[in-house]
């Protein structure tokens, strides 16, 4: 068997200055009725800037791996880097849901 090389990279968070908004859209997400709601909206464009979103889609569910799994297959092509936030926030939510505590959905 051959020894190769595997490169070991430490970790980094990206500075929210850094980010790069979504070309298609975002997401809102809430606690409502012992449930979480994650509302998308596709962006609204204006002289080639993001202003605004209109609503396209909303979900509900209260546990982070089902939503993520619902989602992924119904909103597709956004950045891979949004799936992976969105990832984060509903696990955040989730928490919040079962220890009965106020979710507050945080940016980049």
């Amino acid at each position: 068997m051959e020894d190769k090389f595997i490169p070991i990279i430490k970790a980094k968070k990206i500075q929210e200055k850094e980010v790069i908004l979504d070309p298609n859209g975002f997401f809102i997400i809430e606690l409502i009725n012992n449930k979480i709601r994650v509302e998308y909206y596709k962006n609204i464009y204006k002289k080639n800037k993001i202003v605004s979103g209109v609503i396209n889609q909303v979900f509900t569910g209260n546990k982070a791996d089902a939503l993520c799994d619902t989602i992924s297959n119904r909103i597709l092509n956004l950045r891979r880097e949004h799936y992976m936030y969105l990832g984060r926030e509903l696990l955040k939510a989730q928490f919040c849901l079962e220890k009965k505590e106020k979710y507050v959905q945080g940016g980049c």
